[in-house]
């Protein structure tokens, strides 16, 4: 069977009813919403590899805040394709094959949505 590893770490990731939470011991300063599904996150990972949440993180809210809360409607995927490109964004091990060949089509769609590149984490 062909498949396609993408990271190399270990899964950091750990799943508490409709919430994602980064498992690198670090308290999260993101949490993305999409749906009724929350990933408690880190921004530094999501800036460096994706462009439009780096636009997005980056701004203030409407009392001039910095945004702790991301709520994004219109992800192609939803919250499954959201989490293949958060374990991206955070260099974790990704297998993509031919049982999960549909979340490859909408990790794809939600890649070009988000302005995910490999090139954007280079440096770092």
């Amino acid at each position: 069977m062909a498949f396609l590893r993408i990271g190399s770490k270990s899964d950091a990731f750990h799943r508490q009813g409709k919430i994602w939470q980064c498992t690198t011991g670090l308290p999260s300063d993101i949490t993305i919403e999409i749906g009724d599904v929350s990933f408690q996150l880190h921004k530094f990972p999501l800036l460096s590899r994706s462009g439009l949440l780096a636009k997005r993180i980056n701004g203030e809210d409407d009392a001039n805040q910095p945004i702790t809360v991301l709520q994004l409607t219109d992800v192609p995927g939803g919250a499954k394709a959201f989490e293949f490109v958060a374990r991206f964004c955070y260099r974790v091990k990704i297998e993509l094959n031919v049982v999960n060949v549909v979340s490859v089509v909408s990790v794809r769609c939600v890649e070009d949505y988000l302005q995910v590149k490999e090139e954007l984490g280079r440096g770092i």
